[in-house]
């Protein structure tokens, strides 16, 4: 889902002139509603996801974003938008992270970009909507997560890329109706999780809330051990 506002340090990224050789990479662009934003904003960027455009991605390039196609120390800029909290489930240690640093040149930036849990009734069902799609996809989904959680769950040599990060609110619209057409669709039997989420939308709304970033770099360009 697409981030609005995206975070200061990011937005200067987007923006023109780049060198010939420039190179930036939206990880699991899935839809491709993030790196439409990224690409309005003036950046170059390419898609990745394991799923081809035939099967509903904007993907310029197929391939497994844990392990992206690509030669250390290539690429300038990358973006993970709600994709890490899918991998943590199954990857708690998050060495995908390691991987993507060592693709970057030196002074390069990898940009993670997740929904905050929690912030009113509206978020809250956000949040439990999630947690609920998770439920029915553990292999392929994950619950929110927060920033401090992610921050905490970060290994010793991870923590040390850390530059920047941060908390903000998300105004992206999000789509109530779609959300309980797609509930309904189920026919969920009275009394069970979605239409528990049914009704508490209906009552309160659904809303992204809030949303956090993180900024981190490998000065080195090589990969992490």
């Amino acid at each position: 889902m697409p981030f609005d506002p995206l975070p200061e340090s990011l937005s200067e990224l987007c923006r023109p002139p780049f060198a010939a050789d420039f190179r930036a990479v939206e990880l699991g662009c899935g839809d491709g509603r993030l790196l439409g934003l990224l690409r309005r904003k003036g950046l170059p960027c390419t898609g990745l996801d394991r799923l081809p455009r035939a099967a509903g991605s904007m993907a310029d390039v197929v391939g497994d974003a844990c392990r992206p196609p690509f030669l250390p120390g290539s690429i300038d800029l990358l973006v993970a938008g709600n994709f890490v909290r899918h991998l943590l489930p199954r990857r708690p240690d998050g060495a995908f992270l390691r991987e993507w640093l060592g693709l970057l040149r030196p002074g390069g930036s990898l940009f993670v970009l997740e929904d905050e849990p929690g912030g009113g009734a509206a978020a809250a069902n956000y949040r439990d909507l999630q947690a609920f799609l998770a439920r029915l996809d553990p292999l392929g989904r994950g619950p929110l997560v927060s920033a401090d959680a992610f921050r905490q769950a970060l290994a010793p040599d991870l923590a040390a890329t850390v530059r920047d990060g941060g908390v903000m609110d998300n105004r992206w619209p999000l789509d109530a109706a779609a959300v309980m057409t797609m509930l309904a669709s189920g026919r969920p039997a009275p009394g069970r999780t979605a239409a528990r989420l049914l009704a508490a939308i209906g009552a309160n709304g659904v809303a992204y809330g809030r949303q956090w970033w993180c900024r981190l770099a490998n000065p080195s360009g090589s990969e992490l051990r």
